[in-house]
């Protein structure tokens, strides 16, 4: 059945993402000091993360 299949793929690719954006986010959190420009990427890859867990949960 395509339809398993597919959303196994997305799932998996989705968990992908949300994993790279949560390692680059812990990165950014061990600076001492952050720029303003930091900030807004922290703000964004948060969003980000949301975003590819919500496309997880929808396809589990």
């Amino acid at each position: 059945m395509d339809t398993a299949e597919s959303k196994e793929e997305i799932f998996n690719q989705a968990k992908g993402q949300h994993e790279m954006l949560d390692r680059r986010l812990q990165m950014l959190l061990k600076k001492p000091f952050l720029t303003e420009e930091e900030e807004l990427e922290i703000r964004e890859i948060k969003k980000k993360k949301l975003y590819y867990k919500d496309i997880m949960e929808k396809n589990r």
